[in-house]
């Protein structure tokens, strides 16, 4: 796989993208600049929840059970791997079988020095990877407004049966996030990722973004994407800080894409700088967001499918 960076951009409406467990799963929100934050754990989970509709067993991370217990990840491990075997082809084997561990590496346990002192046929304690792709947080393009909503259940709450239980939560009236990633080709071949799996895993982070078909996710919208594959291993970086958004509106009372348009102009400079290290650009727009930011697009990018 050659490297590659991506920029990807996504929106919602009265919506939780990525809730804080410490603040009672209130959207996470930088408490300085008023921005939005989604972090790289909850964009693989998006992209592992895409590929396991189609085929469940090429991802690791998921959920493992054993009757009515859930397998903690050692035990897990000797669900799908013979780990009688010496530590290079229990890589070999873990790499072959997992898209997810090719893409976002992890620290797998084996065992412990106990029971390979029991079992002399167990050598190896672990494993570890480095993956190709990485993701830096996401960020909105733009200061959010939340909203506390509070209702009632359906159901009595305890034991008094007269009074229903209440619910509360927080969401985002509107956000505009954009999504930095690098695909590194060293790690790549490390890991044996190929250029078949980065198709997977752009087409599941598209697609999967659409399909959280959640209550506190259902109307995330992916609007665009922008693929860069480099020649060598030079990259340009930071692209997400290379866009602005640009509305009459103020920040806060964004409420729908027609409400503002993105600068490129700074990408397009910086872009220019790397050509001669730049094999191709290509992208994926949905329509309203063409429609509406088409002008400021670079005239040698090609639109594609995923």
């Amino acid at each position: 796989m050659k490297k590659k960076e991506i920029l990807f951009l996504w929106d919602g409406e009265n919506f939780n993208p990525n809730g804080d467990m410490l603040r009672e799963n209130a959207p996470r929100i930088d408490d300085e600049t008023n921005i939005a934050e989604v972090t790289d754990v909850r964009i693989k989970r998006t992209i592992r929840d895409e590929i396991m509709k189609k085929d469940e067993s090429i991802i690791f991370v998921k959920e493992y059970r054993s009757g009515e217990n859930i397998l903690d990840c050692k035990s897990a491990v000797r669900e799908v791997i013979n780990i009688k075997q010496e530590k290079a082809q229990i890589e070999r084997d873990i790499l072959s079988k997992f898209i997810d561990i090719r893409a976002f590496g992890g620290v797998l346990p084996i065992s412990d020095k106990d029971e390979m002192k029991k079992d002399k046929d167990i050598k190896t304690a672990g494993v570890q990877f480095t993956g190709a792709v990485q993701f830096r947080m996401s960020r909105s393009l733009h200061r959010v407004q939340t909203q506390h909503i509070k209702g009632t259940g359906a159901f009595a709450s305890g034991n008094d049966k007269g009074a229903k239980t209440f619910r509360e939560e927080d969401f985002l009236s509107y956000a505009m996030f954009a999504t930095y990633g690098i695909f590194d080709n060293n790690n790549a071949k490390n890991t044996n990722f190929s250029e078949d799996d980065a198709r997977e895993i752009l087409s599941a982070l598209w697609n999967g973004t659409k399909n959280l078909i959640t209550r506190s996710k259902m109307g995330q919208t992916p609007r665009f994407m922008l693929i860069i594959t480099y020649k060598d291993d030079t990259f340009a970086g930071d692209l997400n800080n290379s866009i602005s958004l640009k509305s009459a509106k103020s920040d806060e009372a964004i409420r729908n894409i027609n409400d503002y348009t993105i600068d490129f102009s700074n990408l397009n400079a910086k872009l220019q700088r790397y050509a001669q290290n730049i094999e191709k650009i290509e992208y994926v727009s949905d329509f309203d967001f063409e429609k509406n930011n088409k002008a400021g697009f670079g005239e040698s990018w090609q639109k594609i499918g995923l």
